[in-house]
């Protein structure tokens, strides 16, 4: 029973980043200005998951959505921010770069853990950070002559909001959270609103927000979301770093866009560190569940 929920586990992560693995690319393949993909992908994700939201836990009353206390306004601010600074970073910079840059995340989560929750972290990670800073250094130099930077240090804010965006759902766990994820997307295209031109997107870019908002982002996010109900974080964490390997697989098959050589070998560095860091936290782990079982 425990393999089937593990199996199942795996399952619904999976199939989550392979749903969000197309999200930079339809971004890219948008025609509208910045301020209306935001407005546009803002609003209809947030109304999407409103919906979702009721529908996954019944006892919540369309009044209740409108009950938001201190955790869910500080979850509402990441949020918004972060989906402004990924829209950004796409279409500033290379897809790979933000990708990779963005799976530093995890780390940043257990770094800001330990001084926000005072929670212990294992010496590996501080190995690990060593490894991503140099790997960050790479796809960094190669930003400041390639007019990249500004695109890159959106993903790097994008990584950090991410991590506090971990660190308030393990702070707030008691909290149904989703409801306040909706909440962020809607308070982003409100202020994109004023921006934007939302009438100006045509058939194809209709097409691409209705698949972002009730396809993509939607399915995917709830996947993700149920996945780590049944896989530990550091599985859940190895799975994901997928997206940054599918992500520019996709912009290069239909854009031709292609990664720089320093962000190939930068990359690599980071997934290396990440994948090691995660792979050995799953054999501790596995170990002192034997350990405990005899």
């Amino acid at each position: 029973m425990k393999l089937e929920g593990h199996l199942k586990g795996a399952v619904l992560t999976g199939i989550g980043i392979l749903l969000l693995s197309p999200d930079a690319l339809l971004i890219r393949l948008m025609q509208a200005d910045t301020w209306t993909i935001l407005f546009w992908r803002g609003l209809v994700f947030g109304i999407v998951m409103m919906l979702i939201s009721m529908f996954l836990e019944k006892s919540i009353e369309p009044r209740q959505l409108f009950n938001l206390g201190r955790a869910e306004i500080q979850l509402i601010a990441v949020n918004a921010s972060m989906h402004f600074f990924f829209v950004f970073a796409i279409q500033e910079t290379v897809v790979a770069n933000t990708l990779v840059i963005m799976s530093i995340s995890p780390l940043l989560g257990a770094i800001l853990s330990v001084l926000l929750l005072k929670e212990r972290v294992a010496d590996r990670t501080w190995l690990t950070t060593i490894a991503v800073f140099f790997g960050l250094l790479l796809i960094f130099s190669q930003s400041m002559g390639g007019g990249t930077l500004l695109g890159d240090t959106s993903a790097l804010a994008v990584a950090l909001l991410l991590a506090c965006n971990f660190v308030l759902l393990r702070r707030y766990r008691h909290v149904n959270m989703i409801p306040a994820v909706a909440w962020g997307m809607i308070l982003s295209a409100g202020l994109a609103w004023p921006l934007a031109t939302p009438t100006a997107i045509g058939a194809t870019d209709w097409f691409y927000v209705l698949l972002f908002g009730m396809v993509i982002l939607a399915i995917g996010y709830v996947l993700i979301t149920l996945g780590p109900r049944y896989l530990p974080a550091p599985e859940v964490g190895l799975i994901m770093l997928l997206e940054v390997i599918l992500g520019p697989l996709w912009v290069w098959l239909i854009i031709y866009e292609t990664p720089s050589f320093q962000t190939l070998m930068g990359g690599a560095m980071i997934l290396l560190a990440l994948s090691w860091m995660s792979i050995i936290t799953i054999l501790e782990t596995q170990k002192k569940k034997t350990g405990v079982s005899k």
